[in-house]
């Protein structure tokens, strides 16, 4: 009994040296999980959650449960897409949820009021003026850096999509990083930068003459 307890002690003082960082360490573990394969440079697109691989785990989730989940997610974005326009076209989903969301937040947090901005065609007469106020303080940054810019350009965007069946939110390489409004024609408007031109410019960048040309080429293209 007294050689086993004495291995006993070995044993639990070899674990405390290794633990300590004395002696050889263990080999370094083998990362065998699978690439997600989850691009971070662009948005996502159904092709890519096809390819997504997820490592197993003792208790994990089920993986008919996780592949229907990403097979669904796959769907919905090709829905997402404007329809006849190819997916190597370079549009993909905009996160229409947060753009609508910095709008709504805009025009609830305005003097104006949301009896006034109403998301209707002729509330954009108010982000007219917000946006030429904004345009002559003489202390201001650039346009790109203001956050009321962005959410008045979401605001404009969003009462195209709101009148404009079929328009929806998205992103175009051509447009960088700005999330656009996609029309049911295939045209594409940029209201954010539209926005900042509107803010960087004068009444020549009217954002009400914007939306009326948007409404109308719709009309003429429907």
């Amino acid at each position: 009994m007294w050689v086993f307890a004495v291995l006993i002690v070995l044993a639990m003082g070899g674990v405390a040296l290794l633990a300590a960082g004395r002696g050889a360490p263990m080999a370094p573990a083998y990362d065998d999980r699978p690439d997600a394969l989850v691009p971070a440079g662009r948005p996502l697109r159904p092709d890519d959650l096809r390819r997504v691989r997820f490592s197993l785990a003792v208790r994990g989730y089920r993986m008919a449960e996780v592949d229907e989940l990403l097979s669904r997610l796959a769907r919905e974005l090709e829905d997402d897409r404007p329809r006849g326009v190819p997916e190597t076209s370079g549009v993909g989903p905009a996160p229409a949820g947060l753009v609508r969301m910095m709008a709504e937040k805009w025009a609830a947090d305005h003097p104006a009021g949301t009896d006034i901005l109403d998301f209707s065609t002729e509330s954009v007469d108010q982000v007219e003026s917000s946006l030429d106020q904004w345009s002559r303080q003489r202390e201001r940054g650039l346009a790109a850096d203001e956050p009321d810019v962005w959410a008045a350009g979401a605001y404009l965007g969003e009462v195209i999509v709101r009148a404009v069946p079929g328009a929806r939110w998205c992103q175009h390489a051509a447009f960088g990083e700005l999330p656009v409004v996609a029309m049911p024609s295939g045209r594409f408007e940029n209201p954010v930068g539209k926005a900042m031109e509107r803010y960087d410019g004068d009444e020549s960048d009217s954002v009400a003459f914007f939306l009326d040309a948007a409404l109308a080429a719709e009309s003429r293209a429907g």
